[in-house]
């Protein structure tokens, strides 16, 4: 009888153990970023919503140097040039980061924030979505920077 009682927590732990050889799934690589090359145009809608305040907050950024921001939470509506020598990085991040892909999700994050862009480049449309969990190493650069533009508000 004691071993039919036991037989399920066998089961359980043999389960739950490592197998020796075997070895975890590797993440997908990003694929190499050969048709990626510094656009001479570019035009990055980013929008940012969450956090522990509930932002809900965008802008649209363009290689020009024109910048708007709009915020529904707080409200705001503000319109900028940036000077060109800022401009100059974005280009570079946007070559480190294209294809623009995500991470997988890791954990649950309550007050995190959710990015979504959309990127055009010489032609070309790219769709990105993250949150702080699904952040890649390749997209967080440009992520930070965006958010030194919406500092630009006071918020």
């Amino acid at each position: 009888m004691s071993k039919i009682i036991l037989l399920p927590f066998v089961l359980l732990f043999c389960a739950c153990a490592a197998l020796p050889g075997r070895t975890p799934t590797p993440e997908p690589t990003k694929p190499a970023s050969s048709t990626c090359k510094p656009p001479s145009e570019w035009t990055i809608e980013y929008h940012r919503t969450g956090g522990i305040g509930g932002f809900d907050q965008s802008l649209t950024l363009q290689s020009d140097g024109s910048l708007s921001i709009q915020s529904k939470k707080p409200a705001l509506d503000k319109q900028f040039t940036i000077p060109e020598d800022h401009l100059a990085p974005i280009k570079n991040l946007l070559v480190q980061a294209c294809p623009f892909g995500t991470g997988r999700a890791e954990g649950v994050c309550a007050d995190c924030y959710t990015y979504e862009m959309k990127i055009k480049m010489d032609g070309q449309t790219y769709d990105a979505q993250a949150t702080d969990t699904t952040l890649t190493e390749d997209l967080r650069p440009l992520i930070n920077t965006l958010d030194q533009f919406l500092q630009l508000t006071g918020q």
